[in-house]
């Protein structure tokens, strides 16, 4: 049986089997790599465009001519950035994808989104301040006027008309309060807001029962980096003030207009 089959790969009718099969082979090789090159680009790649910090209304122009698709998924609230632009993207800039991929994106959304309005009445107000701040919100203008509840919210307004808790808002409102402050002409001590910035030193205020009153810079307006520097009326432990009395802050970027000394003082943590 074996010598049979090695007479039988000798001879020439397997040699020439074998060729043609290896032919046939060959081809379907060929064939099909070549099909699908043809259908799905096989190797053929592509760079992924930078979309980032394009406006919604470029996207169809801006994508044109890149062989790729885009498609939106996602709207990110930045109140601080442009509205409606790309923030991000899957894949990033330059991975290589095959061509017609569709590119996801992240844009900041145009709109704020809306939040309910929370209850701020009968609270005091560092707590008022607190639940402003954590609700997406911003605490306006405080107003005080004479209560038997000192310190405690009165009213609740939103651009100049009351607010009722539940309403619809939009994150990044400002929250104006009316607080009490007392029957007498109660007097707090001004703190000191030296090397604070603008929204440390308007914290500082509330929770001594008192607001801002002029906020000026000294050159660029850079709310982030700029410190206090000067405030009207002075702080000091002598320094005393009916409560709700307004404090001027003077905000600058060089450190070395803070006074140094006034930083250490206790009144200035």
């Amino acid at each position: 049986m074996i010598k049979n089959i090695f007479q039988f790969i000798k001879s020439k009718s397997f040699a020439i089997n074998l060729g043609v099969y290896s032919v046939i082979v060959v081809i379907l090789f060929f064939s099909i790599n070549f099909w699908l090159k043809s259908t799905t680009n096989h190797g053929d790649y592509i760079i992924v465009p930078d979309f980032k910090n394009l406006k919604i209304s470029d996207l169809d122009n801006f994508v044109s001519d890149k062989k790729v698709r885009y498609e939106i998924i996602d709207s990110i609230y930045a109140p601080k950035s442009q509205k409606g632009v790309v923030v991000k993207q899957e894949p990033e800039p330059n991975a290589e994808v095959k061509e017609n991929r569709r590119i996801y994106l992240y844009v900041t959304s145009i709109l704020p989104p809306s939040i309910e309005m929370p209850k701020l009445v009968d609270r005091s107000l560092r707590q008022a301040s607190a639940m402003i701040i954590s609700y997406g919100l911003k605490v306006g203008k405080i107003d005080y006027k004479a209560d038997q509840c000192a310190n405690c919210v009165l009213e609740q307004w939103v651009k100049g008309k009351k607010i009722e808790p539940g309403s619809a808002i939009e994150k990044g409102t400002k929250i104006d309060l009316v607080v009490g402050k007392g029957l007498g002409d109660e007097e707090v001590g001004v703190p000191c807001l030296y090397g604070l910035t603008r929204k440390e030193a308007i914290e500082k205020l509330i929770e001594n029962s008192l607001s801002a009153g002029a906020v000026s810079f000294d050159s660029n307006k850079d709310s982030l980096q700029s410190k206090v520097y000067k405030q009207i009326p002075a702080c000091g432990k002598e320094t005393m003030v009916n409560m709700g009395a307004t404090v001027d802050i003077f905000l600058t970027s060089d450190k070395n207009k803070i006074p140094a000394a006034e930083e250490k003082k206790p009144d200035a943590e």
